[in-house]
């Protein structure tokens, strides 16, 4: 008695082959896969294998090219940056090479003179000529001042010291404001004068002292310009000096008292003379020519 089922078919037969079960497909190695590309994954014969991320597709290994990268872009920020930095090296290297490219410029010539120096010893004396001439009247003008009358009353104008500032100089006329810059202008240095009242007369000697530059010009502008209604002549001893005597009566600034007026004016190289007198009755002109004669000969 046979123990094969009925149904079982012979070998060798088709209908053997088609009951014969299939051989089990080997599950691919680590190594194999990724020599080939493919991803690790749940596939039919390791269902619990986990995936590779970033690992190629078979696709693409196939077809042989690489996956595409995502294209960067240049914000507007970035370009302005660059444009700021390239600009000035651009813009160096063209003017170098326009300046390379022109041909030299020589330098102009020195313009200094050339120093000489005499051969022979120069003579201090012919050298001291040659200059500006010193001051003629140098020290305390106040010694060459000439002393007030015995039993005279001091009037002293200024801080009492006899020196006179170009403020003190000016107000002693009535537009005080413009002598004191005409006086500025002129190269005022300094001035001294003895001031004194003889009865109802008083009078003033004053020597003011300019630089030698403007001296001309500054007693040229102290000698009155229109002497309509006085009395002009010279003192004796001086053909240069110039005597005024005014005939009608003025009236003093700021008030309605009158006053007759005379002056004399003489010049010793950089030194001015003047001698003033305010007179309540018409000026004595034999005494102030004998004042003016013994002042200018304490400067002589």
């Amino acid at each position: 008695m046979s123990t094969e089922p009925a149904d079982a078919a012979e070998p060798g037969t088709a209908a053997a082959a088609a009951q014969a079960p299939a051989p089990p497909t080997p599950a691919p190695s680590p190594s194999t896969a990724t020599a080939t590309g493919l991803t690790a994954g749940p596939t039919a014969g390791n269902p619990f294998a986990p995936p590779v991320f970033g690992a190629a597709g078979p696709d693409l290994v196939e077809s042989g090219t690489e996956p595409a990268r995502r294209r960067r872009r240049f914000g507007t920020g970035a370009l302005f940056l660059t444009a700021v930095l390239a600009g000035p090296v651009i813009g160096a290297a063209v003017g170098y090479a326009i300046q390379s490219s022109r041909p030299p410029t020589p330098l102009p010539a020195l313009t200094a003179p050339k120093l000489g120096y005499p051969a022979e010893r120069v003579d201090a004396a012919a050298l001291a000529a040659a200059g500006p001439p010193p001051l003629n009247i140098d020290g305390d003008l106040r010694r060459l001042l000439i002393d007030r009358p015995a039993g005279s009353t001091d009037r002293t104008d200024g801080d009492g010291d006899g020196w006179l500032s170009a403020a003190d100089r000016a107000e002693t006329f009535g537009d005080s404001e413009d002598m004191f810059v005409e006086m500025l202008g002129n190269g005022f240095r300094r001035a001294a004068t003895v001031r004194w009242k003889s009865g109802d007369d008083t009078y003033r000697v004053m020597l003011v002292q300019y630089v030698p530059e403007s001296v001309v010009k500054a007693i040229t502008g102290m000698v009155p310009s229109g002497t309509s209604g006085m009395d002009v002549s010279k003192f004796p001893g001086n053909d240069e000096s110039v005597l005024l005597v005014a005939k009608e009566p003025y009236t003093y600034a700021r008030s309605t008292e009158t006053y007759y007026y005379g002056e004399a004016i003489a010049r010793k190289g950089t030194v001015l003379m003047t001698v003033q007198v305010y007179a309540k009755n018409p000026v004595d002109r034999a005494q102030l020519e004998d004042i003016a004669k013994r002042q200018w000969e304490r400067l002589a």
